[in-house]
């Protein structure tokens, strides 16, 4: 086919209906009306002698052939978008999102640091996260994401960038007056023997307790298995179930929920000790992917340095100009106090 015959917004058409799957959506999304949508996919249509989309109960289902052009468009599209892109970025002057595929573990931790990052920093810089669906490569590979952040080994495929984001160790989440909360480190014959939830974001019936355990020639009652950590508080704050999770999500949950953590007696193996960020090499030396790196790995410093964030954690603009401080400066209350009483002490 002629590209020379061919209007390019199309394809960036083309690619907003395949996301949204719908025309009203999709025409918000890349600043269109519906009418304006529905003429150039007509137009689409004519060219590639195919429907592409067709009406259903739940949307508009793209076609064989339009399943086909998804991703070598949206690969050319970015590559194009990337290529046009300035050599140098200001986040304080740019609009950009970034998609990373990740669970609600990793985003209730690290989201909140870089949240405040944007606010004082970045303002129109969007995040959109994305579940992992046990797909974390071939969504990277067809860029519907940029950016993985899970816990994962050193399997990692040579075409990917990799870079370590943080570490953390598991305990046992559990109520206040529950049996196993009188100990101080939980019997393995007891542990065994509790009733346990397992937070499995993949939806796998089995975790690494329970490989662990199988190898000891020992096993467990599994009663329910959940595929996100924001529900095991609430489960486990009105049941007898334990549930083991990363040390970071268990003090998360023990702000808004009377739970008791333990430690556990079973370490989980190599690789799901901490978090890991992936991207495609195409990117690594692209300036605004650049700088979304330095903020993950700032956030997960924040993270190991100040615990996890709470409203008090870090500064807004407003409050650290009136205490003398950087914009965005990341302090907890009383480190606030200390730094506001050395800025105001008169020089000697």
């Amino acid at each position: 086919m002629n590209l020379a015959g061919i209007d390019l917004n199309l394809l960036v058409v083309f690619n907003a209906v395949m996301d949204e799957r719908n025309a009203t959506r999709a025409g918000r999304k890349i600043g269109m009306s519906q009418p304006a949508v529905s003429n150039a996919l007509n137009r689409l249509r004519y060219l590639m002698k195919d429907d592409l989309f067709v009406r259903g109960p739940d949307g508009m289902r793209p076609t064989a052939r339009a399943l086909e052009l998804e991703i070598p468009v949206r690969r050319a599209l970015s590559e194009l978008e990337e290529a046009l892109d300035p050599v140098s970025f200001d986040p304080r002057n740019a609009e950009r999102t970034f998609t990373i595929a990740t669970d609600d573990y990793m985003a209730m931790t690290l989201l909140p640091y870089l949240s405040s990052y944007l606010v004082n920093e970045a303002p129109g810089v969007n995040i959109h996260t994305t579940p992992v669906q046990g797909r974390l490569f071939e969504k990277l590979d067809a860029q519907e994401a940029d950016y993985g952040l899970a816990p994962m080994g050193d399997d990692v495929p040579e075409r990917f960038g990799r870079m370590e984001v943080g570490t953390d160790h598991f305990v046992c989440l559990m109520r206040t007056d529950h049996p196993l909360a009188q100990y101080d480190e939980i019997p393995l014959e007891e542990y065994a023997a509790a009733r346990h939830m397992l937070v499995s974001p993949r939806g796998d019936p089995r975790g690494f307790v329970d490989e662990q355990l199988e190898a000891m020639g020992m096993s467990r009652r599994l009663v329910m298995v959940v595929n996100h950590f924001g529900s095991a508080p609430m489960i486990i704050s009105s049941s007898d179930l334990i549930v083991t999770v990363p040390s970071r999500m268990a003090d998360k949950c023990t702000e808004f929920f009377d739970l008791h953590v333990v430690p556990s007696p079973i370490s989980p193996p190599p690789g799901m000790v901490g978090a890991v960020l992936v991207w495609h090499k195409r990117l690594t030396n692209h300036p605004a992917h650049t700088w979304f790196r330095d903020q993950i790995l700032r956030a997960s410093r924040d993270l190991d340095e100040h615990g996890l964030k709470r409203p008090d954690n870090l500064l807004h603009g407003r409050q650290c100009m009136a205490e003398g401080l950087p914009k965005g400066t990341s302090m907890s209350v009383r480190e606030v106090a200390a730094q506001a009483a050395v800025n105001k002490r008169p020089a000697e």
